[in-house]
């Protein structure tokens, strides 16, 4: 029979649950993930269906999915006959990579049929999912090409044939591990895997999760290549002089020289921890550095942010772009396996990162890939602020073998779920000593004994993660301390002295629950643009205006509201005549803005549509202005990206200046989400 994952089964499981239609949107919400992710399910779960001879789900146009009596009777049958033997069939997002992998790795020439074996699927799927493949490979400039004698095979630059390989196989590692690919010389993948962690046992470092094993899965390519690659402004003998090198010469010794250093590239860019000085000139890259600049730069105009350890996070950052564009260069992927975990976890931040990077995609010339924007999200979200609270007796210690991003974005969450807790560090495991004198709990990513408690969670941080911490009896109990203690401090002076014993001890029983309630942890889910720019917060202006009454003008509602104070908007216009029109996110359109303690009382925005042109200076006219108030660094992110979406097609704002009225402004705002959302 065919094989559905723990998703699918959980989503026929809410469907049983069901008496009324779910729409696929509201699945893709309950379980954290894309609607397009849903509809592959879905997709997954019909074949599943159909070889049970049951009807498949049908989604019913602005209702959703809803199955009937009859259906639910065969599901729950089906689900419970396990006499038979499940296969696994691929998703089109399996599917495609298998092909590609499979045309690469090839000793001989492969034709349809052959692919038609490995994907398992009918000739005019595999010519479809060739179609698709096609379309793919033209952002690498690279073609899918056909010879009646050849088969298959793909033509382009060698190094970007390598890159997509790479960026395949990282998507296809959990059914390789399982034994599902049987194109793959499984023998020979293993001697290298194996070299490869000799080398790195050697060097005592570690690489990026699952690069070694992509770089084993590539190597009977590289063995075979007839290509001399081509390293252009290559400093060889700096390469030549590293360890990785003199290993690779030394395990490799019957490579091509230009393999040994494509091989050695690879392994340099991929080290989870890496100093500048070990690649680069010991003087920093200065031309490098100002580019980190001027993303950091970027990324506060995007996000309406200031990041009080700019510097820190500038240093952070060089590190990390210095290698990525060494990678992006001679086309090295790295593997991205938190990829979908991190913009699953932090959507908002990861598109806002993605839109300040299209800075750096012009500075190198080169598409930025999400595996790469997700690690710069990272660094990013790690340094934004959170407010300062007081500190308490519990210590913690947090142990990451992920890298520096990764730990210091689990810093952040741990201190936002635990505000009273002090962090008392980011490790790694071998450099955990004396850990009772340190802290009073662990929260690492991998398992290790420790004479203090540990707490295992993900890279990422999950929902099921906080709720575990949370549910640790330590945590648990120094959480209710902390809360009756502030909680009784607030309602003593309310309270006659002789009854402060007795209501103290009503409060830390209602607080102690054995049913966890109390201790969950409930994210606040972060306000859209729709959720806060009501019609009174939209208004529209037909004549000439200077741009500081202009901007006055657009923030009335705010003041108004009360959720901002009229030093603010001084404020904004200090900045603005100080530092000039930075403001502007595109043509036309200004989201104007200060710091939240510039007399910020509650999240709010407002805009202002005007039909002439207001000049903020001789190249810089809105006909757009938006006024935002933030209450922090990080709970206007989402509207943030509202804004980002519905302004970045420019033909939109002609559209939104012929509204009528702010109801038709806001409907036609609303109009556009809904459509970006079917689309997902």
């Amino acid at each position: 029979m065919i094989y559905m994952n723990e998703r699918c089964k959980s989503i026929l499981q809410m469907l049983l649950n069901q008496n009324s239609y779910l729409q696929p949107a509201q699945i893709a919400e309950i379980l954290k993930v894309s609607k397009r992710s849903i509809y592959y399910d879905i997709y997954r779960i019909n074949d599943w269906l159909s070889s049970y001879k049951i009807s498949e789900l049908e989604t019913v146009r602005g209702k959703g999915i809803l199955l009937s009596d009859l259906q639910k009777a065969a599901i729950e049958e089906a689900l419970q006959d396990s006499s038979q033997e499940e296969t696994y069939i691929y998703s089109p997002m399996e599917r495609i990579p298998i092909i590609y992998c499979s045309i690469l790795s090839k000793e001989k020439p492969i034709y349809i049929e052959q692919l038609m074996e490995y994907c398992d699927v009918s000739r005019n799927t595999v010519f479809n999912d060739l179609k698709v493949m096609e379309t793919q490979l033209l952002n690498y400039d690279l073609k899918l090409r056909y010879e009646a004698k050849t088969g298959y095979y793909i033509a382009g630059d060698e190094i970007k044939i390598r890159a997509v390989f790479i960026s395949y196989f990282n998507k296809l590692q959990v059914l390789y591990k399982r034994g599902n690919l049987k194109f793959f010389s499984r023998e020979k993948i293993k001697v290298t895997l194996d070299t490869l962690k000799k080398i790195e046992k050697t060097l005592k470092i570690r690489y990026v999760e699952g690069i070694l094993l992509s770089l084993a899965a590539l190597f009977p390519i590289i063995e075979r290549s007839e290509v001399t690659l081509d390293f252009a402004d290559l400093k060889f003998d700096e390469i030549q002089s590293t360890l990785e090198y003199q290993l690779i010469d030394h395990y490799f010794e019957t490579l091509k020289e230009c393999e040994k250093i494509y091989l050695c590239l690879h392994l340099l860019g991929s080290r989870i921890t890496v100093s500048s000085d070990d690649i680069f000139d010991v003087r920093p890259n200065q031309a490098v550095y100002e580019t980190t600049k001027a993303l950091v730069t970027e990324f506060e105009k995007v996000a309406c942010v200031q990041f009080g350890d700019r510097e820190k996070l500038e240093q952070a950052l060089f590190v990390h772009i210095n290698a990525s564009l060494y990678r992006y260069q001679y086309g090295i992927q790295i593997g991205d396996e938190m990829c979908e975990d991190i913009m699953r976890e932090y959507p908002d931040l990861f598109e806002l990162t993605k839109l300040a990077s299209g800075y750096l995609e012009q500075q190198v010339g080169l598409p930025i890939p999400d595996s790469e924007i997700a690690y710069l999200a990272l660094h990013f979200g790690a340094h934004l602020a959170i407010p300062k609270t007081s500190e308490t007796a519990l210590r913690i210690l947090i142990v990451c073998v992920n890298g520096v991003s990764t730990g210091n974005m689990i810093r952040r969450e741990i201190q936002k779920l635990l505000p009273d807790a002090k962090i008392v560090g980011v490790e790694s495991v071998t450099m955990v000593k004396n850990a009772q004198n340190q802290c009073d709990i662990i929260i690492s990513t991998v398992k290790m004994k420790s004479v203090v408690p540990v707490i295992q969670v993900h890279p990422i941080i999950t929902k099921q993660d906080r709720q575990t911490i949370l549910n640790h009896p330590l945590i648990r109990n120094n959480n209710i301390r902390f809360n009756v203690n502030r909680l009784f401090s607030e309602i003593k002076p309310y309270v006659p002295p002789e009854n402060w014993e007795m209501v103290e001890k009503k409060i830390y029983l209602c607080l102690n629950t054995e049913s966890g309630d109390q201790n969950e942890y409930h994210a606040e889910k972060k306000k859209s643009l729709l959720d806060v720019l009501t019609v009174d917060r939209i208004k529209m202006k037909e004549e000439e205006d200077k741009w500081i009454p202009a901007l006055w003008e657009a923030g009335e509602p705010l003041l108004e509201a009360g959720s901002i104070e009229r030093k603010y908007l001084d404020q904004i216009i200090s900045q603005i005549q100080f530092y000039g029109p930075y403001m502007f996110i595109t043509p036309r359109v200004i989201l104007a803005h200060a710091k939240p303690e510039d007399g910020v009382n509650a999240l709010d925005v407002s805009m202002l549509l005007c039909k002439k042109e207001i000049a903020f200076s001789d190249f810089h006219k809105a006909n757009v202005i938006l006024i935002l108030a933030a209450e922090d660094q990080e709970n206007h992110l989402r509207m943030l990206k509202d804004i980002a979406d519905v302004f970045s097609i420019q033909t939109r704002i002609d559209e939104i200046l012929e509204c009528g009225s702010p109801e038709e402004v806001r409907e036609f705002i609303c109009r556009i989400k809904q459509n970006q959302n079917k689309d997902l």
